[in-house]
This record gives C-alpha cells, structure tokens and sequence, in this order.
C-alpha cells in the first residue's frame, strides 16, 4: 500500500509541536496509475468478400469473415454496426493477443452497403469505437463469364534504347487464379512465394498452381493458358467469376530474365455497385520478384539473399516507362445493354396486375441457344411488393404469348444488379423473337420494384453475332417511357445440337 506523510499541528502543554505521522491516504485519495482506456482496433478487410473495387468490398457473403487488428492485447473482440451500437458477432476470443483476427459475423446482413465496426475488451475495460472501419456491399448470388486475351508486346518500344532482345525472348505459360478479397497469389512489396519463384525464374507452373489449390475456399478456379513462342504472342482463354470469387490473378515470365515477370495481382472484376466490369483493356508492365540476382537476359544467376520484396521495374534497368503485355477482357453474354447510360427515373413493376416486357431476337447460329440466366438492374423499391416473376414468352404479333421458362433469384429489394437464373436450361430457336417478362404475384397498388432503364438503342460491345434488345416496351408502362429499354443482360451459349 502507498504510505505518506501527515503532518499536524498539535498543542501540547501550551507548546506548539509539529507532529509527523506516517500513515495511508484517506479512501479516495489514491491516485489511479492503471491505464483507463484501450486503443480502438484496426479493420483491415472483409476476406470473404468477392473483390474489392475503389475502397469498397463487394460481394455476395451475408455472413463474412473480418479481418481485425487488435493493438493491445485483450479478451475478446466484438464486430459491430452504426457506430458499434448494433453487434453483428458474438464476443470472439483474442486470447490477450495483438495479432490480426478474423472474426466471422454471425448475424446475416442483407444486401446493400454496410459500415462495420469492431470494439475490444480486457478484464478491466473496453476499446474505444475502430476509427478505422471497412465498408462492405453485399449483392444477390451474381454469376458471370469473361473471355481473356493476352497479348505480348516483349519488344524495342518497351525498352531502353540499344538494347539487344534475345533470340529466344518469350513469355511462359500464363498462371493464376480466381479468388476472392481474402488472399493474394503475389503482390508489389510482398514475398514471392515459391510458386511466384519458380514462374519468375523458370516459367514453371506446377508449384503455384498446387498454392491456388490449396488456397480454397478463398479461391475457386485455376487459370492456366500456354502463351505462343515469341516477343508478340498472344494466348486467349475463358473464365467464369461468382459474387463470392470475383478477383483475378495472373502471371507470367519474361524470359531469359533472371526473375522477371509481367502480370496483375487482385483485379476485380466486380464494381462497387455490384454490376460486373463489362470489358477493359490492362497494361502490364515488368516486375522484378527479388529472389534472384542480375541485370540482364540471362538465367540461372546467384540467388538474392536474403530475398528481397516484389518490386515493379517499370521504367527502370532495361526497362522504359511503357507496357511490355496487355489483357483484355471481355464479358461472355448473348446481348446485353448494362453498359449503356442510365435514363433517368425508374419503370414500375408490381403496382398493377400487367407486367413489362421487353423483346429480344436471338442470332443465325441453326443450332439455336441456350439461355442459362438474366442479370436486370433494379432502383430501390417502392413499399412493399410481393415476390418478383421473371418469365421468358414467346412472341405473337410483338406481345408475350407462350411461357418458355422461368428465372429465379432474390427480390430486389434495394438498388443493385440482379442475376436470375434458370432452373433447367431454357432453349431458344434461331432468328427469332422472344419476351422478357416482368411481374408480381399479388400486385397491390402503390407498391413496385423499380428497373432502370436507358433510351439507347446500343446492344454493348460483346454481344453475340445477330442478337438484339427491342427499343421499344410493352405493358403498365407510362407512354413516356414506351421508347426506351430495361437494362438486361442475358447470358447463355450457342447450342450444341439442333432444338427438337
């Protein structure tokens, strides 16, 4: 116990004394010198969520995993909604540890945009609120299809003058994965790992390609495409994306080199908004993955001890400022007009009992298609309607008339891209017209889902030989808006063998 001194004056036989006492303070008095208070955690990502894009992650999870930086140690740690007022996880235990956590919300979020918050405690008190938060925006189960070409460009203009290119200047197969937020196959000013070594080194593939493996379930496909042999190669493949994958990484060697490469680490392909990239043209540029040393076009040189983190060498060395490869992606749909430009206001569906439709004709393939799924952007909704019905029809005299199958998938039910999808493939005949119906099941008045729409006539870029979307709508639709298309993209593939 602290002790200190009293000091008193007393009298004692008309004498004046000071008299010194060594005692406790009084109850209260003690001055508290335990801190009274934890620094506010840390957020650092939402690592099941499908991709991040401009700051925000965006996926298809309602119960994600959260990574948390706790910087002190504690007991437990707590995610949170509106400003740590709304728990959206039990207490999780951090075991008095500072390290990263991953805390898995509990409480199923609905779709839309999210602020999450984590608080911390120790046995005497609690964290301060995170300053430092994460924004996540969760979506509708959402599919989609991207058709990649990689285009080597190993040539004078991508480097410095007098250079000499080797003879035999070429890229190595093409390696990577589909992932999501949560893990990254290689990064600028990370560690290669050994599967990044042995593609920047030798070209070979087999060890990062057994790392995407055993990264599941944060990643869900491999992707790898052999490259032509040359400086201006080109190597095309085709890959499919979820709300729950929707990241991409690839690599490939810049060889002879001594580990150089050229790649992209984490694109999304995502948006924020939840609506998929549609195309896109990347530029790649060298990387030096700092585990083995030299300058030049050459192979097997000393190792770089100890290695040293992934670096871009972009205009520097042998290299100018300029890309040495290209990706271009493009999504796969039958037709699509997702890209083109918003109108403003909405078009109503569920107020009365008609619905909307909207025409499209089918291309020349004999074959004809099949339809697997219809993706339609959706403003908020107005009140409360009920369950939303996505129906393809056939066309009688430029109106819907026989049910060709039914789409299924989540109620709209705040601003975003929808995918509904067909529980059994739905065929379509060639050079032939169909509907794309919109309704509700028991319409009440002054409550609808609200599609957008655009007054462009424009299919996007993309769509299949032959297929086109009606610029004109039928159905409850004010005449003002009779002129003008929802947006819709309807995804599917030629078929194999003639329709019955």
């Amino acid at each position: 116990m602290t002790q200190c001194l009293l000091m008193m004056y007393v009298v004692l036989a008309g004498v004046v004394v000071l008299a010194v006492i060594l005692g406790s303070p009084a109850a209260g008095l003690e001055m508290d010198t335990q801190k009274m208070y934890l620094a506010p955690p840390s957020i650092h990502g939402v690592v099941t969520a499908g991709a991040l894009y401009d700051g925000t992650y965006v996926g298809s999870d309602t119960t994600p995993t959260v990574s948390v930086m706790v910087p002190e140690g504690g007991d437990t740690l707590t995610l949170y909604l509106d400003n740590c007022t709304n728990a959206i996880s039990p207490p999780t235990n951090i075991s008095d540890s500072t390290d990263t956590h991953m805390v898995d919300v509990t409480a199923e979020l609905g779709v839309g945009t999210h602020i999450i918050y984590a608080k911390y405690n120790n046995t005497s008190h609690t964290s301060e609120c995170s300053v430092e938060t994460v924004t996540y925006n969760v979506i509708p189960p959402t599919e989609a299809a991207y058709r990649v070409v990689f285009k080597g460009a190993f040539t004078k203009d991508a480097l410095i003058p007098d250079v000499v290119i080797p003879g035999n200047a070429h890229f190595t197969t093409l390696i990577g994965g589909v992932h999501n937020a949560g893990v990254s196959l290689w990064e600028v000013g990370g560690l290669a790992s050994p599967g990044t070594e042995r593609m920047a080194e030798l070209g070979t593939t087999g060890t990062l390609r057994s790392e995407v493996i055993a990264s599941q379930p944060h990643t869900s496909d491999v992707i790898e495409a052999g490259v032509d042999f040359g400086v201006t190669p080109s190597a095309a493949f085709e890959v499919e994306m979820s709300g729950k994958h929707a990241s991409m990484t690839l690599a490939t060697m810049i060889a002879p080199s001594p580990d150089w490469f050229a790649g992209v680490s984490s694109m999304p392909l995502l948006q924020s908004d939840g609506s998929w990239r549609d195309h896109g043209l990347v530029e790649l540029f060298p990387y030096d993955a700092g585990t083995e040393n030299g300058d030049g076009f050459s192979l097997n040189n000393d190792a770089t001890t100890p290695h040293q983190t992934i670096m871009s060498i972009r205009d520097m060395g042998k290299f100018l400022g300029g890309p040495i490869a290209t990706l271009q992606f493009e999504r796969i749909y039958l037709v699509s007009n997702l890209a083109q430009e918003n109108s403003p206001g909405s078009l109503f569906v569920g107020h009365t009992p008609d619905g909307i439709s909207q025409a499209f004709h089918t291309g020349p393939d004999t074959n004809g298609y099949v339809l697997y799924s219809l993706t339609a952007g959706f403003d908020s909704l107005a009140g409360s309607p009920g369950d939303i019905r996505i129906s393809i029809a056939s066309d009688d005299s430029g109106v819907p008339k026989d049910l060709i199958g039914t789409l299924y998938g989540n109620n709209p039910v705040s601003k975003g891209y929808y995918t509904f999808t067909a529980d059994d493939e739905i065929r379509l005949d060639a050079d032939t017209t169909y509907h794309v119906v919109f309704s509700v099941d028991n319409p009440l008045p002054g409550n609808a889902y609200r599609l957008m729409f655009t007054a462009s006539n424009t299919e996007d870029a993309g769509t299949a030989s032959g297929w086109t979307i009606a610029d004109t709508l039928q159905g409850s639709v004010h005449d003002t808006y009779k002129d003008n298309s929802p947006k819709i993209s309807i995804q599917g593939e030629t078929a194999t063998t003639p329709t019955e």
